[in-house]
């Protein structure tokens, strides 16, 4: 694949512990997950991302910083803890040996300053790309060719470290208990529909982020009912609805 570009397909992390609470600097954002991309050595030359608001508006263009890592010897890296946990010296010292890059993004250099997409936001870093939290650097990643599940292909890890209070509550709340055979769910608080869209998966928690429950993928939405595909355990009522993968991300690599 020499001198050719690549484009990950999305990259879903999961926030899945304390979604509706807000971050403090230095939280783990979200925990290791793996992707795969062309085996070889490729420089990543261009990072996206959507990042989901708070209570249907912007406000989650904050700053963070993005980690790399790869297997050793067919390990993948330890996990550096749940989502909005603080880091534990122990853990993030146990996952050095597997780190092979690092990126921070100053989100409010490079977001959609004028929060046109109004209850979401989109960032861009490039070649060219003014970033004054860290100048744009060209990361060279590289994983063990034999650690992946599909010919051709490497697994690569990517962790986010919060640098600001972000926020993923959406103020979609719970309308009555809904129990596991009730794939329409009743919501009422903030309309659903300026918060979900069709394919989102979503995750249900308490007022105060515990109770998680992961629930199914949206295939319908109105302002009141949320319609998925599949459903856990009960809902209680007023527990609060949000996104599983309140950030997706895309990496431009060149080979």
């Amino acid at each position: 694949m020499h001198g050719k570009y690549y484009l990950t397909p999305k990259i879903k992390p999961q926030v899945t512990k304390m979604g509706n609470v807000a971050y403090t600097a230095d939280d783990v954002l979200f925990d290791w997950t793996s992707f795969e991309i062309p085996k070889g050595t490729c420089a990543m030359t261009s990072i996206f991302a959507t990042i989901v608001g708070t209570n249907a508006s912007t406000g989650n263009a904050k700053n963070f910083e993005l980690l790399f890592a790869k297997s050793i010897d067919g390990v993948a890296p330890p996990s550096l803890g749940d989502s909005n946990d603080s880091k534990a010296v122990i853990k993030t010292v146990a996952a050095r040996p597997w780190i092979i890059g690092f990126k921070g993004v100053d989100a409010s250099e490079l977001e959609d300053s004028g929060d046109g997409l109004v209850s979401y936001n989109v960032l861009g870093i490039g070649r060219g790309s003014i970033d004054t939290f860290t100048p744009y650097n060209q990361i060279i990643l590289e994983g063990e060719p034999e650690y992946g599940s599909t010919s051709g292909y490497q697994t690569i890890w990517v962790a986010g470290i919060a640098q600001g209070a972000m926020d993923f509550g959406t103020g979609v709340d719970i309308a009555g208990n809904n129990a596991v055979d009730n794939l329409a769910i009743d919501v009422d608080g903030v309309d659903a529909d300026d918060v979900f869209a069709i394919g989102d998966a979503v995750i249900a928690f308490d007022s105060d982020g515990s109770g998680e429950t992961t629930i199914g993928n949206v295939t319908a939405v109105t302002d009141a009912i949320v319609t998925v595909d599949a459903a856990g355990t009960l809902i209680a009522d007023d527990d609060e609805l949000c996104h599983l993968n309140p950030i997706i991300i895309k990496l431009g690599l060149e080979y």
